[in-house]
């Protein structure tokens, strides 16, 4: 029973990244869902999971370049 819901995880987080990145991409070059193929699918995915981490944090922390910390 484990071994299902963890399946069932799995197969919901990819359909949630697969639409994340079936939006991201621009109008005008999706194909209709009936036309996918496994090579579109793949490209879809990894599209959806770069646009998932580039919502990551934005900060920039500089490099203590001096090697002196300052409090």
């Amino acid at each position: 029973m484990d071994l299902l819901s963890l399946f069932m995880i799995a197969v919901m987080f990819a359909t949630i990244v697969f639409v994340i990145g079936r939006y991201a991409c621009p109008k005008h070059d999706r194909v209709p869902l009936i036309e996918v193929d496994h090579v579109l699918l793949w490209t879809t995915l990894r599209r959806g999971w770069h646009a998932l981490g580039s919502f990551g944090p934005l900060t920039y922390y500089p490099d203590d370049t001096d090697g002196a910390s300052r409090a």
